[in-house]
Order: structure tokens, then sequence, then C-alpha cells
């Protein structure tokens, strides 16, 4: 699934050409917009969601959140996955009234480092320094971006929430803080992955093996992992069973599985877009730690995982998906339905709705992590869990470690103390409110 397209940030000098404005209120998607059709489960009912989970009924648990991913992975008439028609953070997050359609729209293309890479935003951190990490780009459907724009409370404003610190609601989960309003039920938050691929060689892609990966104190990001794999986008096909060697941060690994470029949802990269990329230092040094050159017209980037967030719950359905080679293999294979075609059947998945439940083997709370993002963090990156973690988002911004699963520690966590306001348990509000 290939299309060439250029790189879009956010600027006001370019608002008109992605079919956008800054006029007063946005009220309906603009043309070209998709959203999560009919026939997918979604919005579920909400009293059904959170039975799954006391219930134990993990395998509807990822059923939902398999046939979710098919609805917004669905292709669009010129060829786009629904979700790349959604809102960027810096459209979100953009200063002045809520943007308005004027025009066809177009995908937004606005590659960020993910935020597992640092602390507090724009700090690094020390454990992840020598670790790669994807290119991130997080989405928002319309009606999580309508939230953040409404002008009764805008949450791209630090005022608004500088002011719901005193005046807003009482928190449900911590009572002496307080609360942003409620995203509505059909929010959707994502934050995706993308790789770098060249266009004229073979390129390495780490693939996560749990079992020749056992947890590590000092973490188990992608460059402890013991396999990759060799993207080629040279030839239009692959023979079964391909193997080469490939080199991926000056470490040969012969014998790697050769997978063609067409097992991958991407687009090819034009000028434009690597000027982008190697003009910001720290994206270029991913890009350079994973090719050993610039990123430059004619390579690709291909989407090699996602955080998928609904707010179909109170506390949302979190649900990690992440591409493998062997994706009809192991526990995150399961319960896969028809409704997922094509290059997403190549992913597996991870899931979580309560907490803590259902409990691990072990009688522990519930683990629910990606790979691509949070196995490289000491003390726990591979035995975390995203509910737990997105709990703690608030402003004043404590950043997100450090690294829990199960209930919320309200007595000694400081993101839980007063005065703060939470913001439903969503990172973009005070990554981005200004």
């Amino acid at each position: 699934m290939l299309r060439a397209i250029g790189l879009g940030f956010i600027v006001p000098t370019i608002l008109v050409a992605l079919g956008l404005s800054t006029a007063q209120g946005a009220g309906t998607p603009p043309a070209g917009y998709f959203d999560i059709p009919a026939g997918f489960d979604f919005p579920a009912d909400k009293a059904t969601l959170q039975g799954f989970a006391t219930s134990g009924n993990t395998a509807a648990e990822r059923l939902h959140a398999w046939n979710v991913f098919a609805g917004m992975t669905q292709p669009t008439p010129d060829g786009n996955a629904i979700f790349e028609t959604w809102f960027s953070e810096g459209e979100a997050f953009a200063s002045g009234p809520a943007l308005q359609a004027v025009g066809p729209r177009r995908p937004v293309r606005e590659f960020t480092v993910p935020r597992q890479a640092v602390g507090v935003p724009g700090v690094p951190l020390p454990e992840a320094a020598n670790s790669p990490v994807p290119l991130a780009q997080v989405y928002f459907n319309f009606p999580n971006f309508e939230h953040i724009r409404d002008q009764a409370a805008p949450l791209y404003l630090q005022a608004t929430l500088t002011d719901l610190m005193t005046n807003g609601a009482a928190d449900v989960i911590a009572p002496d803080n307080k609360t942003i309003p409620a995203f509505p039920n059909n929010a959707v938050s994502l934050k995706t992955m993308w790789w770098p691929v060249a266009g004229d060689a073979l390129s390495p892609l780490p693939v996560w093996d749990p079992a020749d990966n056992p947890a590590q104190p000092s973490g188990n990001g992608p460059e402890t992992w013991k396999r990759v794999v060799a993207i080629d986008a040279v030839h239009p096909t692959v023979a079964p069973n391909t193997f080469a060697s490939v080199s991926y941060r000056q470490v040969a690994f012969p014998n790697s599985h050769v997978v063609s470029l067409q097992e991958f949802h991407a687009f090819k990269v034009d000028a434009a877009t690597a000027t982008a990329i190697m003009g910001n230092p720290t994206l270029a040094k991913l890009v350079t730690d994973v090719m050993a050159r610039p990123l430059q017209a004619g390579d690709y980037l291909v989407f090699v995982g996602t955080h998928m967030t609904t707010k179909e719950i109170d506390n949302w359905v979190w649900a990690t998906f992440w591409w493998h080679d062997r994706p009809d293999e192991g526990v995150f294979a399961a319960d896969r339905p028809a409704s997922v075609t094509g290059v997403w059947r190549n992913f597996l998945m991870s899931t979580a709705y309560d907490f803590s439940l259902p409990l691990e083997a072990d009688g522990s709370p519930h683990v629910a992590f990606n790979p691509y993002l949070e196995a490289r963090f000491v003390r726990g990156g591979v035995t975390s869990n995203c509910m737990s973690c997105h709990s703690r988002a608030s402003s004043p911004n404590p950043g997100f470690l450090p690294i829990t699963r199960g209930q919320p520690n309200l007595l000694t966590d400081g993101a839980y103390k007063a005065p703060r306001v939470r913001t439903d348990f969503l990172w973009s509000v005070p990554d981005n409110a200004h």
C-alpha cells in the first residue's frame, strides 16, 4: 500500500494549502475527512466493554480492538488509510480560533520524537539516549479534535487548564484534583510509528520476539533485540524464505528474513519531506541511526505500529499494535477477525480495558505495552500498562515516569496530588497546551 505524499507541517502560511483556514468554529469535518464507518463495532456500548474486563473475557476485548483497528485502516477513495485524514497535534493545538475546511483535505505528515524518548517535553531521558525509536505522529479523529478546540473550554490553551485547576469538576480517580471536561465516547487518539527504509538497498527493522528477549534490568530497547528483518524496497516481489545479511547500527545480521516493502503500509518520501526531517537534529539522528545515511527523496517511511485509544469507556480502551513478519504466531495474534485485511494483517496486538484486569499468570496487574516504544525503559518497560501511564496525564505536566502498572498510588505519586488538573488520560493536552 504505497503512495507518494509530501510532508505537510502545519504553519500559518500553508493552512489554506491543506484545505483549512483559521475561521471560527469547525462545525463539520472538512471535505476529504473520513471517520470509522459503520460495521466496525464503534462506538460500542460502555457497559458491555467494561463487562469484558470484569469478567475476564479477553477474547471479546481483543476482537473489539481488532475491529476498531480494521475500521480506522479502511482505504479512502484516494488510497490512504482512514486515520490519515484525521487531525495532527499541530492542527489541534494551533494558536488562534478553530480551523475550518475551505477545500479538500489531504494527509498531514507532522513527525515528532515519541514522548517515550523524552520526560517532560523537550528533556531527553538518559535511559533512552542510546535506544532507537521510530518517528511518531499523533492523530485525532474529528470528535477528539473538536473537543480540544471547543471554544467554551479550549484545551489547547494553558489558560484554560490553569482555570480548570481551580474551578474544574472534581476528578473521580483523585478527588483532591480537578479534571478537564471528559472527551466524547466517539473520540479516538492515535500515536503512529514510522520507520525509515532506503529506496535503493535493503533496510533493517528489528522485530520483537518475546521468547528470545527476556526482561533485562537495563531495558529491552530495539538495539538489544536478537533478530532483524531486511526490508527490500527495490524488488516488487520477494520469494518466500529469502534471507540476506543486513547491517543494523553497525552490527551485521546474517541470514535475516527478507520481506518486501509491499508487506507494509508506506509512503514514498519526496525532497521536501526529507529536508524537513533531516532539518530537525533529533529526527535526523533517529533516521541516521537506522539508515547510516540521511533520508533522501525516493526513500520510504513505513508504518510499524500505533497506540490506539478510544473513549468508549471512562478510562478509555487501550490497544497497541506492532508489525511482525510472523503475524499469525503467539498470543498477540489471537482473535484477529476477517475484517482486518491486507497489510494490516501483519500486526500483532495487546490491549487493556482496566488498570489490573485480567491479572497476569503470577497474579500481578495486567501488562500492555508496545515493544517499539516502551520496551526500552529500565525498571519495568516490558511489564508496563498503557492505562496506568496515561492515568497520570495532568497539568502542570509531571512527565510520564515512573513506569507503572496496576491501580494508581494516590498517596505517593505526585501526578495525583493537588493542585493539579488531570487531562482525561491524554498526554497530548499538557504536552502541547500553550
